[in-house]
């Protein structure tokens, strides 16, 4: 499966720097998190999650299902946070970690309520990625009005 991952994403095999999907993973299994942090998998929370993967990570229609079961088997291995937020502090500059925060807090709305537990995590990711106070509930305001805008 890594090895389809690796071609999904056209970079190659024997590089030991963090790749593009390398990267992408690492982000799609944060928003995986978030989307199982409040103890259920709604399916409006996936929609989501696949249509950020799709319009913000250029990810293929076809592809997305792929990746985002990768990252639920990356989110249910994991131990801790803290190896997906180094490789993206690695690779992204603070405004790519500032849309990730506010893509975090679109899946907490998804479902219309923000659990203790989602907000706990956003906090959390946006602490490990360095993100201040102000940007944090910027990304929170923002992602509100986007909501907004659609329905």
């Amino acid at each position: 499966m890594l090895k389809k991952l690796q071609t999904l994403f056209n970079t190659p095999e024997n590089n030991n720097t963090p790749s593009s999907s390398d990267v992408k993973l690492a982000a799609a299994t944060l928003m995986f998190e978030m989307i199982r942090s409040d103890g259920r998998i709604d399916e409006v929370e996936l929609d989501q999650m696949r249509a950020l993967l799709e319009s913000q990570m250029g990810i293929a229609k076809e592809d997305t299902e792929e990746l985002v079961n990768q990252a639920r088997s990356s989110a249910e291995d994991a131990i801790s946070l803290q190896g997906f937020t180094r490789e993206i502090c690695e690779r992204w500059d603070n405004d790519q970690r500032f849309q990730l925060i506010e893509n975090l807090w679109l899946l907490a709305l998804a479902d219309k309520t923000i659990d203790a537990n989602e907000r706990h995590l956003v906090r959390k990711i946006a602490g490990l990625l360095y993100m201040t106070d102000r940007q944090i509930n910027m990304a929170k305001e923002s992602a509100k009005q986007q909501l907004a805008q659609k329905y």
